[in-house]
């Protein structure tokens, strides 16, 4: 592809956390990396809707659960887990209905009290790609390199993903805005209020 028609950012430098919510979690876009899986093991689900990435992701030889599936028909009870998480996985469903599907599965199969931990590529730009590299550190202090190739004009960022959130039905928690990526986390609950963090330009709130 020509390269005036790909946009890449500079290579991000991603220190993951554990996930703070106990119990089981489906992490929807699983393969590929499979993040999640190498992190939290045994009590992860991971899905996806290509087994070539399943496959890339198993590699790695974590022991999670793995399946097939479309996320947004997702093959599980409703409320089956403590927590879903989406570490940048948005950015491959290019269609805003597929995004809010999703999200609206996520919310289905998520039990009250649980949590959603989203991570996500700012795609705004008028170019036709995006190219995200990263270099994420994982808990254990391993370092995966890896690449994105997604499609631009999304008009994905944490204003729009924020509102994509709470029309699922997540009362949000907290969001923090990098720059070229952000993250956030919602829950089924009502007990927590919406806080913004903007990083570094300071700190601000979402009405």
């Amino acid at each position: 592809m020509d390269a005036s028609k790909v946009f890449e950012p500079p290579s991000q430098k991603i220190e993951l956390e554990r996930i703070s919510k106990k119990g089981l979690i489906i992490d929807i876009g699983g393969g590929g990396e499979g993040l999640v899986s190498r992190i939290e093991g045994s009590r992860v689900c991971a899905v996806d809707i290509r087994m070539d990435e399943i496959r890339e992701a198993r590699i790695h030889n974590p022991p999670s659960n793995w399946i097939v599936c479309d996320g947004s028909r997702l093959c599980f009870h409703s409320g089956s887990f403590d927590a879903v998480t989406l570490w940048f996985s948005l950015g491959y469903m290019k269609e805003w209905a597929l995004k809010e599907a999703v999200l609206s599965e996520a919310y289905r199969v998520l039990g009250h009290g649980g949590v959603i931990s989203i991570k996500a590529a700012k795609i705004d730009c008028r170019e036709e790609r995006l190219v995200f590299k990263v270099d994420y550190m994982l808990p254990d202090g391993t370092l995966s390199r890896t690449g994105y190739g997604l499609k631009g004009q999304q008009n994905q960022t944490i204003e729009t993903v924020v509102q994509l959130v709470r029309e699922a039905g997540f009362q949000l928690v907290q969001c923090h805005d990098f720059g070229h990526w952000f993250s956030m986390e919602g829950s089924k609950s009502l007990k927590s209020g919406p806080i913004v963090e903007r990083t570094p330009q300071g700190l601000g709130r979402l009405s």
